[in-house]
């Protein structure tokens, strides 16, 4: 009778971290789906949308959803890793991959709502890393994604993106060509804030899923 109540107790136990382990794989697999996709921290152009041309105000950080399936983007907090609070947290239904655009007037909108200052997204033009975290980062959030950038991306309305299932950064300098040796060097591409990052001639456009993503990170 012991024998088999310890037994039965056993295999619950077993069950119990098999399931486990499948959630924990899951929740790794869903956090990873969410990247930073592109970055414009030096804006010369009304990218708001608002009237005017506002160094912070215009500045913006786009996400994809590499997926599978939608995902609720209120999780996820953008930090600048030099700091301890984040600049904003991310909201909306995003779909399988689709891309979100948030500029530096919605984290303004953000931070004052949420008594954080009014600083927006603070993205420094000498070159800056950036942070993407699913959780909030001072409260045991879990960092998914880093983006770092030099000084010259920091130049007018030049933006750095993230081609995928490459994982190759591309420097947008359409609209401000940069003919230095720097990585990542010119590519005569203009920023695509809210779109798939494409560029034609450059990298072919190709449909993202996670696996992909992972299969090349490996």
């Amino acid at each position: 009778m012991i024998n088999s109540w310890i037994t039965e107790i056993s295999r619950r136990i077993l069950i119990a971290v098999v399931l486990l382990a499948i959630w924990t794989s899951m929740e790794g697999e869903a956090l990873g789906a969410v990247l930073v996709s592109e970055v414009l921290p030096d804006p010369a152009t009304d990218w708001s949308a608002d009237g005017l041309i506002d160094a912070r105000g215009d500045e913006w950080v786009e996400v994809v959803n590499t997926g599978p399936g939608a995902i609720d983007l209120s999780g996820y907090w953008l930090r600048d890793a030099l700091g301890t609070a984040p600049q904003i947290r991310l909201s909306g239904l995003l779909e399988d991959g689709a891309t979100a655009l948030f500029t530096g007037d919605d984290a303004v909108a953000w931070q004052e709502a949420s008594g954080e200052g009014s600083a927006g997204l603070s993205l420094n033009n000498s070159g800056d890393t950036l942070e993407l975290f699913f959780g909030h980062p001072e409260g045991g959030g879990e960092r998914v994604d880093v983006v770092i950038y030099g000084a010259h991306v920091g130049e007018d309305d030049r933006s750095v993106a993230r081609f995928l299932p490459q994982n190759e950064w591309i420097l947008c300098d359409g609209l401000n060509p940069y003919n230095g040796s720097l990585e990542p060097v010119g590519s005569g591409c203009p920023p695509t804030p809210g779109e798939v990052n494409f560029c034609e001639g450059l990298v072919p456009a190709e449909s993202v899923t996670w696996s992909d993503v992972k299969t090349r990170w490996r």
